[in-house]
């Protein structure tokens, strides 16, 4: 049980600090606040893209947090102690989620929840790490947000994270017999860099052959006609290709490779999650398969009461149900927290990062997810649902877990 005791005299001065050596932030910050800094109360800053185009990532999850926050008050907070939340819309810029990150550390919070993306996260963690306030990523992928090293040790993701997706995608190939893949990469962010970096890894370390890599730059105009070309001109075909893109620009990718005659099996990662793959690729598409983090809503074939009632209650509160797996990340992101914080002696953030660092399992609504550890800032241990889509319609084909992380040479913290 912890004490509501905190230093934010001091968490101010290192805060000034941080921003004048760590980071030159410019950008004004967009967003509201929900409710006022209160010494008896836990106090958590969300800067998460309300808008712009990184929002589809961060408002499911962000709303699914602010869901679970709910839940925890009316059954008591913590220990007894309520938790509020001040937001900010930082309108998928980076810039403005340093600035924001500063506004609402100075503002007092105990906690920093940072966008879903590692490329737009930085800033706000560099700003964070300097204070010396834990921040949580809600669900960013790219391994770099959990390595302790890159952005500092007071960095957490609420996210399996990249290389789970990108070996689990491979075992789950390999385990359908497919033992050569082409790799089509989108080089616009890190996640996806890595996500196509560890599958490549996993699936030779399984035994597998990546017979060929091809590459696009990824963003809003996508267009991989030539590296279709190139693929379908292929003497000899691999079983499957590896799409390692997020939607909309992998949405596209993958439907330009089927309009280009293109009709291998395709895989990848949790970011083509959601309705808008399927509004993209079209009624007719078939054979397409990628990892997430559940199956729900637009997914059939998988039975889960705490899955149903998980979307009835964010559907009750938002009057829409969720649009891809990624909001469950936000609502077990919040649990992990509200766990810790039950653990931590006080609202240090010392304290605090001792406290995410020694969690255990988790009850969540897909089961127990064991979070964090004092090397690896994300979640260690988290089973990856994957999901067809056969003939316009998205099927729960399986669940798949990794045991390991291959070994890239990255330092990543959280490998083998």
């Amino acid at each position: 049980m912890f004490s509501s005791a905190r230093p934010k005299t001091a968490r101010a001065s290192a805060l000034t600090a941080a921003a004048l050596t760590t980071l030159l932030v410019t950008a004004a910050c967009g967003g509201g606040t929900d409710t006022g800094s209160d010494d008896d109360a836990i106090t958590i800053g969300f800067a998460l893209s309300m808008s712009g185009n990184m929002a589809p990532f961060d408002v499911e999850p962000g709303n699914a947090a602010m869901l679970r926050i709910a839940e925890i008050n009316a059954d008591g907070g913590i220990d007894g102690v309520q938790i509020e939340t001040v937001s900010k819309d930082v309108r998928s810029d980076p810039d403005t989620v340093g600035t924001a990150a500063t506004e609402l550390i100075s503002e007092g919070i105990d906690l920093l929840v940072t966008p879903c993306d590692f490329d737009l996260s930085a800033p706000g963690a560099a700003v964070a790490q300097g204070a010396g306030v834990p921040s949580v990523s809600i669900c960013a992928g790219d391994p770099k947000m959990a390595d302790t090293t890159t952005l500092g040790d007071y960095v957490f993701s609420a996210n399996a994270g990249s290389d789970v997706e990108g070996a689990t995608g491979a075992a789950w190939a390999f385990d359908q017999g497919w033992s050569s893949a082409y790799v089509l990469q989108d080089e616009s962010i890190e996640y996806t860099k890595s996500a196509g970096t560890y599958f490549a890894a996993e699936f030779e370390e399984l035994g597998g052959e990546v017979v060929g890599e091809d590459a696009f730059p990824g963003g809003d105009n996508v267009d991989v006609s030539t590296q279709a070309s190139r693929l379908r001109n292929l003497s000899a075909q691999p079983d499957f290709v590896y799409v390692a893109s997020w939607n909309p620009g992998g949405a596209t990718a993958i439907r330009q490779l089927r309009e280009a005659g293109v009709d291998l099996p395709i895989v990848g990662p949790a970011a083509l999650d959601g309705q808008v793959l399927l509004d993209i690729v079209g009624e007719s598409a078939s054979d397409i398969y990628y990892t997430a983090f559940a199956c729900y809503v637009y997914c059939t074939g998988a039975e889960s009461p705490e899955l149903d009632e998980f979307v009835a209650a964010y559907q009750a509160e938002y009057e829409s149900e969720p649009a891809s797996s990624y909001a469950l990340l936000g609502y077990t992101m919040v649990s992990a927290i509200a766990q810790a914080l039950g653990e931590a002696d006080t609202l240090s953030g010392e304290d605090i990062k001792a406290a995410l660092e020694n969690g255990g399992p988790v009850e969540t609504p897909i089961g127990e997810v064991t979070y964090f550890s004092a090397d690896c800032h994300k979640i260690i241990d988290m089973p990856m649902s994957v999901i067809q889509i056969d003939a316009g319609q998205m099927v729960f084909a399986g669940q798949q877990r990794v045991e390991t992380i291959p070994d890239v040479g990255d330092d990543n913290s959280c490998a083998a």
